[in-house]
């Protein structure tokens, strides 16, 4: 009879924790490490992501940029339950998708995802592809880099506990 109790008990335990293990978006996210690569979470996203998302809302702005067939840019917003990124819990992930540019935004619970930025690198240089590369800005809360025709930018913003690429 213990023996019974026992073994379910370890059964009931087992499932409780695996049905509150948190979704750990890094392995999707880690491009952003390297340079600022960033996914498009709205384009073929993983199902073992999609677990965590609670709700999604989408807003298309409404700048006239005169393009044809071009309705604005798209902001997707995912909310998050029981997720992490880089070790940190995660609340919400936004992606905009502009005409010839996108961002991706991470929300965190607190501060302590200000620790990451050291492990966030500029992007490589490639001599031929980026001859007028340059580094506009690097410091503790992110870098601007300049490559001759786009800019790439990490911000780590304290008081909104946020990191963003572009």
């Amino acid at each position: 009879m213990k023996k019974t109790v026992m073994i379910l008990g370890v059964i009931f335990l087992g499932q409780t924790t695996i049905a509150n293990a948190a979704t750990d978006w890094t392995p999707y996210l880690k491009p952003m490490m390297s340079g600022c690569k960033h996914p498009n979470p709205t384009d073929k996203l993983p199902a073992r992501y999609k677990a965590s998302i609670v709700s999604t809302k989408v807003k298309i702005g409404s700048e006239d940029y005169d393009i044809v067939g071009y309705r604005g840019d798209k902001i997707t917003t995912y909310s998050l339950k029981n997720a992490t990124a880089f070790g940190q819990p995660l609340l919400k992930i936004e992606h905009l998708q502009g005409y010839e540019w996108a961002y991706l935004e991470l929300y965190f619970k607190d501060t302590k995802f200000m620790a990451l930025r050291p492990q966030f690198k500029l992007p490589k240089v490639n001599d031929v592809e980026n001859e007028g590369f340059h580094i506009i800005q690097n410091n503790e809360n992110g870098y601007k880099v300049d490559d001759g025709m786009w800019e790439t930018n990490l911000k780590f913003d304290k008081k909104q506990k946020t990191i963003i690429c572009s």
